[in-house]
């Protein structure tokens, strides 16, 4: 093989290696995103439950102080 031929196999070889980096670095960014999404969503329902619970004391309580 030529210095060239092998110059440019190891260019395509580095630029192969290059992708299937970006390729898993991608997959768990997204990984990372799923799960923090995945955390936010509990989190809002948990935010609406006691939302509701405080609203519903509320309304229970025969005197609210009013200032």
């Amino acid at each position: 093989m030529n210095k060239l031929a092998q110059v440019v196999e190891e260019l395509n070889t580095d630029s192969l290696q290059e992708r299937e980096i970006k390729n898993v670095q991608q997959y768990q960014k997204k990984k990372m995103e799923a799960g923090i999404r995945m955390k936010l969503d509990q989190f809002a329902k948990e935010l609406s439950e006691v939302k509701k619970q405080r609203e519903g004391r509320w309304l229970k309580s025969p005197m609210r102080h009013v200032h």
